[in-house]
């Protein structure tokens, strides 16, 4: 060790010897807080607390006039969430007039040439998005009477929820698109 280490060392020695200070008062303390008198909750009280059902919430309303669901008035966290009950709350939304913007999609399934249109819908953090997909009224031939892919978009249609290979999806039928 250098000199000047040494210097370092014995003040540091000293400094770890003194740093917990007069401790004898710390055993009374923990056994004046152990005999204190501590309120226990029986199981019987912690289950009926935690059985008592959830206070009502009250969604926003996310109607618009002719539209029963308008996703273009809800936040992006709202709009995604939304969209998530459609796909597994089908039923409650079936037949209803949905309206719903963002980049138009397109796909058509290699395997059985079926063309998919949808609007994307993406959560607050632009991270994730869901899909609904819309079947515009009429004979609309792509790409003719749609827009370019990644155009952002405008479409109102009735709800419909179906399943395809095992898996539930949602469409816009008798879909428009506002411009």
């Amino acid at each position: 060790m250098t000199s000047f280490t040494k210097l370092l060392a014995l003040p540091a020695a000293a400094l770890f010897l003194t740093a917990c200070g007069d401790t004898s008062n710390l055993d009374s303390l923990i056994e004046a807080q152990n005999t204190e008198a501590q309120p226990v909750e029986t199981l019987a009280a912690i289950t009926e607390a935690t059985s008592a059902p959830p206070p009502e919430v009250e969604l926003a309303d996310a109607s618009n006039g002719d539209i029963d669901v308008d996703l273009t008035i809800l936040e992006s966290s709202m709009v995604y969430a939304q969209c998530y009950d459609m796909v597994y709350n089908s039923d409650a939304y079936t037949g209803k007039t949905i309206r719903a913007h963002g980049p138009f999609a397109y796909y058509q399934d290699p395997e059985t040439e079926k063309e998919y249109f949808a609007v994307l819908i993406s959560d607050a953090t632009a991270c994730c998005s869901q899909g609904i997909e819309f079947v515009l009224a009429g004979e609309a031939v792509f790409p003719d009477d749609y827009p370019e892919t990644g155009t952002e978009i405008t479409v109102t249609g009735t709800y419909n929820a179906y399943e395809e290979n095992g898996s539930p999806y949602v469409q816009l039928l008798d879909a428009t698109i506002e411009s």
